[in-house]
C-alpha cells in the first residue's frame, strides 16, 4: 500500500503535533510521521475521506495544503518553522542564526530556500522574519506588562536597539512611542491593526 504525505498549515508547537496525530487516529488513519507541516500516513490517499479530513483539521485550527506546488508547500513549512521559532527558540530567528535551522529542517542549502520564498512570497525571506519579529514585539508591546528592553530579549534581540531600529522602518514609530500608542488608544481599535 502507497503512503500519502500532508502538508498542515498552522502547526507551529509539539502541542500542534500532538493534536494532530489523535485526529489521525480518530478518523481511523495510521500515522507514519507528524511533524510540523508535514504528516506522512500509511493510508494510500485514495481511501481517505478527504472533506472528513479537512473538516476536523480545520476544527483544530489547522488548514490541509493540498492545491499547492512543491515550491509553495516549501514557503508554508519555511513559514512554520519560522513561527515555531519565535514561538519556542527567539534567539534562532537572529541573522545568521536561522538560515542554519531551516537548512537543517528542510535539508536543502539555504540559497534555495531564499531564492523560493522570494520567488513565491514576493519579498525577501529576512524581511519575513523581521515582520514576525515586530508583529511579535508589537503583541508585547499592546499587552503593557514587559518593560521594553525585556520585549526585546524575550524576541531573541541582542540588544534594544536593534530592536528599535527594525521596529522603527516596520511601523514608522519607536516601540516606546507605539506602547504609549496602544495605552491612548482603546483596545478594540488595535485589533484590527498588523
Amino acid at each position: 500500500m502507497a503512503s500519502t504525505l500532508l502538508f498542515i498549515r498552522h502547526m507551529v508547537c509539539v502541542k500542534c503535533i500532538l493534536v494532530v496525530r489523535e485526529q489521525l487516529v480518530e478518523l481511523g488513519l495510521v500515522p507514519l510521521r507528524v511533524e510540523l507541516g508535514e504528516v506522512e500516513l500509511r493510508d494510500d490517499a485514495a481511501t481517505i475521506d478527504w472533506p472528513r479530513l479537512r473538516q476536523c483539521l480545520e476544527a483544530e485550527g489547522f488548514e490541509l495544503l493540498d492545491q499547492l506546488s512543491p515550491q509553495q508547500r516549501l514557503v508554508a513549512q519555511i513559514k512554520e518553522i519560522i513561527a515555531h521559532l519565535l514561538a519556542t527558540e527567539p534567539a534562532a530567528l537572529r541573522s545568521g542564526h536561522f538560515s542554519r535551522q531551516l537548512s537543517e529542517r528542510l535539508q536543502r542549502r539555504f540559497a534555495y530556500l531564499s531564492d523560493v520564498f522570494s520567488a513565491i512570497e514576493g519579498r525577501s525571506l529576512e524581511h519575513y522574519v523581521i515582520r514576525q519579529r515586530v508583529e511579535a514585539a508589537q503583541r508585547l508591546l499592546r499587552e503593557g506588562t514587559l518593560p521594553v528592553g525585556r520585549v526585546a530579549r524575550e524576541l531573541g534581540y541582542s540588544n534594544l536597539g536593534h530592536l528599535s531600529r527594525q521596529f522603527q522602518r516596520e511601523t514608522g514609530t519607536s516601540p516606546s512611542e507605539y506602547r504609549q500608542q496602544c495605552l491612548a488608544t482603546p483596545v478594540s481599535q488595535l485589533s484590527g491593526e498588523q
